[in-house]
């Protein structure tokens, strides 16, 4: 095993990361992950400027150049990561509906792993934890946030003019993410970002008797590349 793949074990496992972590931390796959650590291929140079940042040693330590760094680790000299559970329209629903963020969480069996630096305040209230929606549809494209995207929302964050929001709203609680617009009336309005689709507006009483409900601020979004036609 090379001292690199021997080192990026080690470092990991020194500041309590698991290799998923430490794949969200740097920006690539679990398995990219296992074939450094296990000797199957090295990292790229700016791969290796990440790792040396995330695990808090040297570029030189990482590669074996220099045994300094070994006794110098700061605990929390590193980035925290948070699990975030990818919540389907179903169970959204649900949430819409007012059910318990803690009850809808328990059915959830995928989860992402994220900085907390991407994520904003981290709330101890269960029904303000972050979580993440894919998207369905290209209202937002033009904002950013192409259809079959993966949009993360806090609960937790501050919401004001102009920001991206995951809304509940009507009978039939149907989910959309626009951006909102506060009016001095009491009313909001929720732009999509293409102009095909018209905007909706809730009024004060609209809101009082939960026929829309914020779920929570859109804080980062992670688009998978698109394939060439």
């Amino acid at each position: 095993m090379s001292i690199i793949a021997k080192r990026i074990r080690e470092m990991r496992e020194k500041i309590g990361l698991n290799q998923e972590e430490l794949a969200a931390l740097v920006g690539v796959s679990k398995n990219t992950v296992w074939n450094w650590e296990n000797g199957k291929r090295e990292p790229r140079s700016t791969e290796i400027n990440k790792l040396a940042e995330v695990l808090g040693v040297s570029v030189s330590y990482l590669m074996g150049e220099t045994d300094v760094n070994h006794e110098n680790i700061k605990k929390g000299s590193f980035q925290s990561v948070i699990e975030v559970p990818i919540l389907d329209p179903a169970l959204m629903a649900c949430a819409g509906e007012g059910n318990h963020m803690e009850n809808i969480y328990a059915k959830v069996d995928k989860t992402i792993y994220l900085p907390t630096s991407d994520i904003g305040v981290i709330s101890t209230d269960m029904d303000k934890r972050p979580f993440a929606v894919v998207v369905d549809g290209d209202s937002m494209e033009n904002a950013g946030i192409p259809d079959k995207s993966v949009v993360v929302i806090n609960p937790a964050e501050e919401i004001y003019d102009g920001d991206i929001v995951l809304i509940a709203f009507g009978i039939t609680t149907q989910i959309a993410i626009k951006w909102i617009f506060f009016k001095r009336d009491g009313s909001i309005e929720l732009r999509a970002a293409d102009p095909a689709y018209p905007p909706l507006i809730f009024t004060k009483e609209d809101i009082e008797n939960d026929m829309v409900k914020i779920l929570g601020k859109v804080v980062c979004v992670i688009n998978k590349p698109r394939r060439g036609v």
